[in-house]
């Protein structure tokens, strides 16, 4: 991640509002990062499967991740859910910029729950990937 998403101050559920955007944070795929993050979801061997290029979903968990740097999030929040929406391949070794901004943001008795959107666009701006994630947090 940068150094300028680590040195924004957090943000909290009660400071959001529908609308609110988070920094924006862009990253070099890298081939040492995505077999990282193939470790980490045991699939080590796939990067050969890709052809050179970036598993979708690993552009999403990182977007996912920019996002969560700037979000201070109680113990017990759930990641109950994401949609994503890809839109062309991205090969290893080139840049993405993310953007996420909150979509929905809920209150009831007895749970909050937020709606994000992300954008991710290649170092030309075309987009990558659009997706949604529904976040559960504790009362």
């Amino acid at each position: 991640m940068s150094e300028k998403v680590r040195n924004k101050a957090m943000i909290s559920y009660e400071e959001l509002i529908p609308g609110y955007e988070f920094p924006p944070a862009s990253y070099e795929l890298s081939a040492s990062l995505i077999s990282k993050y193939l470790e980490a979801v045991d699939c080590a061997d796939e990067l050969k499967v890709f052809g050179g290029f970036v598993p979708p979903l690993a552009i999403g968990s990182y977007a996912m991740a920019a996002m969560a740097e700037s979000l201070s999030l109680p113990p017990g929040t759930i990641h109950a859910s994401q949609e994503f929406e890809f839109f062309k391949l991205v090969p290893i070794g080139a840049t993405i910029n993310c953007q996420a901004k909150v979509a929905r943001k809920l209150a009831r008795a007895t749970m909050h729950m937020l709606v994000l959107e992300l954008d991710v666009l290649d170092q030309n701006r075309e987009r990558v990937q659009l997706g949604k994630a529904t976040i559960v947090l504790p009362v």
